[in-house]
Order: structure tokens, then C-alpha cells, then sequence
């Protein structure tokens, strides 16, 4: 809001060249103040302004601009300044952008890093996408078992600036080994003398280089943690993972489940960033194959024309009942696939599921399709050639068995997706909603020609 507020007499200061001016009042500004500023600039004054700020605050500003800028912005600065802001930048921070851009970019920014932050920035691409080991970063407190909690202290302050936390402190061998954890406030509470190995939590929660970003951030809110340790193959310590750094995982993955659940091909794109005709293709993908599975209802009701046309009021109530159907399935769907996700609900939990929801769907259809065939009772003229009551009954049990069904399928479908290794937000409300559209119109009609055959001569 202050840079929002600032930005006229930025403007006007870069206008009037009265850059000792605007170096002060660019000083006051927190940095995610600066950077929504900065996206309002044309092009030369956002160079300006980052020329103009100190390192280390121009690097926290540009940790908060997107990808996007953030590329557009690079290419406007000078060499020097590249390589300042690349190695102020937080190396997760920093693995973010160099992923995102090609190769050759990639490569050439790579260059102007020194031996040791290259080597560092190499490592982390060097891990699978979306793993662990891309958002970690080193940035902090390491100890060594023989330490007391004073000489623990004593290295707290020397280098403690400089590092991202530390709340916790990591205890390690002269091998590196991550040996157990220890608490800022141990530290400072207890005897100067006390041995780090007095101190340290040794049943603590460690991850692996190469576990998926989204299972280390529930694990992080499973055990309430501020950070987690990442270790190697060897357990050696090789970083940290934050949980700053996980919130962003948690929110980049509830949005691809929620682009998902709706049938859109996810992007890692900001909505305005995306073209329109990139738009177009993310939901054509989707809408396509839909279509196509829609199109097999019009062949149903080919099918079943004679029946339709005997008695023509079990047309009303179609929209009705193939809508209740979609939307069972997609409730249950939503449910299971944001249980898996949260981690409340696993593989093995299977039966327990589908037996509680096959009692879930059958109490569901009992008062659904009651309420219908009272309504279909209200609504039906009785002077139509088959008996009110009995299309009433008719209605009513299709829709009793459509929503059991629906249920079932909308509950087991995402886990058949994640026992098949994919992602069960792939089964989208529209996927679910087209698929038992179509099963529910021969559920109905199949059970409306055999009681017209059965009752009606």
C-alpha cells in the first residue's frame, strides 16, 4: 500500500534526476511494498530503481517479483548486477528462476555465479522436479556434537545474520551425520556448560532429497514444524526446508487441484500471464473429450425412443435426475480426493471408505428419491395413459439407484487414480458429472422399460 501510494513521487523524483532523493525514500519501503511498485514501472525505471538499491535489498525485492519479471528484468541489468542479485538471491529462490527459463539463459546465468554458488545452484537443478531437494536451502545453523550450549551460542552469533532461522539448530557429526535437533530457546535457558548432546531432540523428522514437495509439507503441518531438515542418501545434512517455502508448495498444489477438479490443464502461470489463446487450448483439452462422451447420451435416447415416446413424462423429469446423479458423484469425488490429498485418508483405507459411503449413497437415494416421487405424484396429470403412480415409482427408483451408483463411482474413482500412480484431482467434477450424465441415463431408461414391460400391457 505505501509504494502504491509513493509511486507519483517516485516518478517525479526519476523524472527531476534527484536520485539521493529516491535512493532514502526506496529505503523505507519494505520490500514487498518495493515489488508491487516496481511491476507498475516502465522498463527503464525498473532498472533504475534496482541500480539504485542497496544489494541485499534489491535481491529481497526480487525474490518477490514473478518468474516472468523476474526474467524481463535480468535481461535489462548489466553483468555485475546479475551476478549480485543471483548470489543474494536464497538458493531455493534462485532454483525457482533457472528451472523456469531455457537452457541457454539458464546456462549463461549460471556462468557469472562464483565457483561455490554455482556448484551449489548445479546440485539443486541437478534434483528430480518438484522434489525436496530444489526448495531446500543452506542457509543455516549447523553444530557439532562435542559443542556446549555456550560455544553453541558463541557460533550462534557469529554467523546467525546470515542465515535464514534460527530458531533451530542442526547437530551433526564431524561426518556431517544429522545427529539430532536442538531449540534457540535450550540453548539460551540452560547451563553455558551443558553438552549439545544433553540438549538435542534425537527423534526428530527428517526428509530425503528426492521426496515430492507436497508430502514434506504435510508432514511439516502433521508435526507442527517450522522446518524440516533434508538429508542425503548417505543422511549426511545437506539443507533445510522451510515452512515460508511449503506454504507456497500447499497453495501452488491446492490451485492445480482446484484448475483440475474443474477440468483445466493446470499452469504455473499467473491467470493475466497466460494469452487467450493458451486458455483456450487448457480447456479445449478437457471440453473436447467431454463432448464426445456427451454425445453417447443422444444415442441412448435413440435407443430407448420407444419408451420415451409410451410415456413421455419420464422426460420431464430427466434434467432432474441426471443432475442429482452428477452432482452425488461429484460431492463424493471432492471429498475422497481432498482427504488423499491432506493425507487423512491413504491406499489401505479403501474398503473402509466404500462401505461406509455404499450406506452414505443408500440413505441418500431412500430421501432423494422419496421426495421426487412425491413430487412426480403432484406433478403428473393422472389422465396419462400409464398410471400416475407407477411413473412416479418408476422415477423414483431410477433415481434411488442412479445416486447409490453415483456415490460409489464418485468414492472409488480417485482411488483407482492413485493406486495407478496419477493424480486423483484428474478426476475433475465435470469428468465425474459427464461420465455418470451418460451411465445414469441407461440406469433410468433400463429401469423404465422393464417396469413398463412388466406392469404395463
Amino acid at each position: 500500500m505505501l509504494g502504491k501510494l509513493l509511486l507519483p513521487t517516485i516518478q517525479e523524483a526519476i523524472e527531476k534526476k534527484e536520485y539521493r532523493t529516491l535512493k532514502e525514500a526506496l529505503s523505507e519501503i519494505p520490500a514487498i511494498e518495493l515489488a508491487d511498485l516496481v511491476q507498475d514501472l516502465e522498463e527503464k525505471e525498473r532498472s533504475l530503481i534496482f541500480r539504485l538499491l542497496p544489494t541485499e535489498q534489491a535481491a529481497d525485492v526480487f525474490e518477490f517479483l514473478s518468474v516472468a519479471e523476474q526474467t524481463a528484468l535480468l535481461s535489462s541489468l548489466g553483468k555485475d548486477t546479475c551476478r549480485e542479485l543471483l548470489e543474494e538471491m536464497s538458493p531455493d529462490d534462485r532454483t525457482q528462476l533457472l528451472e523456469e527459463l531455457p537452457a541457454e539463459v539458464t546456462h549463461q546465468l549460471l556462468a557469472l555465479l562464483s565457483p561455490e554458488e554455482r556448484k551449489l545452484a548445479t546440485t539443486m537443478l541437478g534434483y528430480p522436479e518438484e522434489s525436496v531437494g530444489r526448495l531446500m536451502t543452506n542457509d543455516f545453523i549447523d553444530l557439532r556434537v562435542i559443542m556446549t550450549a555456550g560455544e553453541a551460542l558463541a557460533h550462534i552469533r557469529k554467523v546467525g545474520l546470515e542465515k535464514e532461522t534460527v530458531y533451530y539448530c542442526y547437530v551433526i557429526d564431524k561426518d556431517r551425520r544429522l545427529l539430532g535437533i536442538v531449540s534457540l530457546k535450550d540453548l539460551v535457558l540452560t547451563d553455558p556448560a551443558t553438552r549439545i548432546e544433553e540438549l538435542m531432540f534425537k527423534n526428530f523428522v527428517s526428509v530425503r532429497t528426492t521426496i515430492d514437495q507436497e508430502e514434506a509439507a504435510n508432514l511439516l503441518r502433521k508435526y507442527d514444524l517450522l522446518a524440516l531438515p533434508v538429508v542425503g542418501r548417505d543422511d549426511k545434512l545437506v539443507g533445510i526446508i522451510t515452512v515460508d517455502d511449503l506454504m507456497d508448495v500447499m497453495d501452488v498444489e491446492a490451485t492445480e487441484d482446484i484448475h483440475m477438479l474443474a477440468a483445466v490443464v493446470p499452469t504455473e502461470h499467473a491467470y493475466l500471464e497466460v494469452n487467450w489463446t493458451g486458455m483456450v487450448q487448457r480447456r479445449l483439452i478437457w471440453l473436447l473429450p467431454l463432448l464426445f462422451i456427451e454425445l453417447l447420451a443422444a444415442i441412448v435416447l435413440k435407443h430407448y425412443s420407444v419408451e420415451i415416446l409410451t410415456v413421455l413424462p419420464l422426460l420431464f423429469f430427466l434434467p432432474a435426475l441426471i443432475a442429482t446423479g452428477g452432482n452425488t458423484g461429484t460431492q463424493a469425488s471432492t471429498m475422497v480426493i481432498r482427504a488423499l490429498a491432506t493425507g487423512d485418508l491413504r491406499l489401505g483405507d479403501v474398503l473402509r471408505v466404500v462401505r461406509r459411503e455404499i450406506f452414505v449413497g443408500l440413505a441418500l437415494s431412500f430421501v432423494l428419491s422419496s421426495v421426487l416421487f412425491v413430487m412426480v405424484g403432484l406433478l403428473i396429470d393422472p389422465g396419462e395413459q400409464v398410471p400416475a403412480i407407477l411413473i412416479a415409482l418408476t422415477i423414483g427408483l431410477g433415481l434411488g439407484v442412479v445416486v447409490t451408483v453415483s456415490n460409489l463411482a464418485g468414492t472409488v474413482m480417485p482411488f483407482v487414480l492413485k493406486m495407478l500412480r496419477l493424480d486423483p484431482a484428474l478426476m475433475s467434477a465435470p469428468f465425474i458429472s459427464t461420465t455418470v450424465d451418460v451411465a445414469g441415463l441407461i440406469i433410468y431408461l433400463e429401469i423404465a422399460r422393464r417396469v413398463l414391460e412388466r406392469f404395463v400391457t
